[in-house]
């Protein structure tokens, strides 16, 4: 396997991580239970979620995975109406797939819901559909800049 640009940043930053190896894509937080070859825990899991102004700028949303957006107060955070991307426009952007979108890849603003801070490790996507990253949570500053938001329902 050619080396995912996440771990690349991971290493670099020398972030230690785990790589959860998934026996078939995960889209949904469901799926990354059921493929996940070995234990996570699924209140670490964590999805980006990538919306849009009517200016098409973009920006990221990175929440628990059982945990859906409030779009009024994601409104209110950004300042401006905002619709979650067509599938297009996020391969376009991120250049992968839902369920693959890491936020360490990100080019735009990014808010994580505080309760993304309530385990010690959080487990995300990579940028590959078949394997996610393991990591503290407290260790996603030393890799990107962020606002800690309450967004989440």
């Amino acid at each position: 396997m050619k080396e995912l640009e996440s771990i690349k940043i991971l290493k670099e930053k020398k972030i230690p991580y785990r790589l959860i190896e998934l026996s078939d894509k995960g889209i949904s937080f469901e799926d990354v239970i059921k493929n996940a070859k070995e234990e996570i825990n699924p209140e670490e899991i964590c999805k980006t979620i990538i919306v849009k102004d009517k200016k098409d700028n973009k920006y990221a949303f990175f929440l628990k995975g059982d945990e859906k957006i409030d779009f009024s107060k994601a409104k209110e955070i950004i300042g401006k109406k905002i619709s979650i991307v067509s599938y297009d426009d996020l391969v376009k952007t991120t250049g992968t797939e839902p369920g693959a979108i890491c936020p360490l890849l990100m080019d735009m603003s990014i808010f994580v819901d505080k309760k993304v801070f309530e385990t010690k490790k959080i487990n995300f996507g990579s940028g590959d559909h078949l394997y996610g990253l393991e990591m503290n949570a407290h260790d996603l500053n030393k890799v990107i800049k962020f606002e800690i938001v309450e967004v989440s329902a």
